[in-house]
């Protein structure tokens, strides 16, 4: 997914506001759909803006994982409006349980549609696409590793296409930086 396709998605005017803000969380926090789903409100630190994921797919220890400001100032509106407790799920259905994995996919597939992207993406697209842009935009490697919670950076170069535009601008970077143009 491009950064185009991303902002033409959670500026779409017709996608419900929990919905864009699923999407919005599982982007910038890089979140796996399984984490997302586990999230309750006791795990949210609005003060050190952060959320704690307890289940994570590679390990038993909880994760600190960062949340950019916009998105902690949507996130912490979404808990006043809805007068969240702080043992609620973040996100749940009409019965009060947590929304499913499939309930996730399903709103993606309405939010791209709703949006006009002809693309097929997936929660793991939103997760893949935001590592692509912060090592676009010259993010170390180390730290992306980090914020995907990967326990190998093998992990994190295994499965990341580093865009031909990221190599060519820390190529030219280097290059500058070493007068070798």
């Amino acid at each position: 997914m491009t950064k185009e396709e991303y902002f033409k998605l959670i500026n779409h005017p017709e996608i419900p506001r929990r919905d864009d803000l699923i999407i919005q969380l599982l982007y910038s926090c890089a979140l796996r759909v399984s984490e997302l789903c586990t999230i309750r409100v006791k795990d949210i630190d609005i003060s050190n803006a952060t959320i704690t994921i307890w289940e994570s797919k590679r390990s038993s220890e909880p994760a600190l994982v960062p949340v950019p400001a916009p998105v902690l100032k949507l996130l912490n509106q979404w808990i006043k409006d809805n007068q969240l407790t702080k043992t609620r799920y973040l996100f749940s259905s009409r019965t009060s349980r947590r929304l499913s994995r499939t309930q996730i996919h399903r709103l993606i597939k309405e939010a791209t549609e709703q949006a006009g992207i002809d693309k097929e993406l997936s929660s793991h697209s939103f997760r893949r696409s935001r590592a692509t842009h912060l090592l676009d935009a010259g993010l170390p490697i180390e730290q992306v590793s980090k914020l995907l919670r990967h326990k190998y950076i093998t992990s994190t170069m295994h499965y990341l296409r580093i865009s031909i535009k990221g190599l060519q601008k820390s190529i030219n970077e280097i290059d500058l930086k070493n007068n070798l143009r």
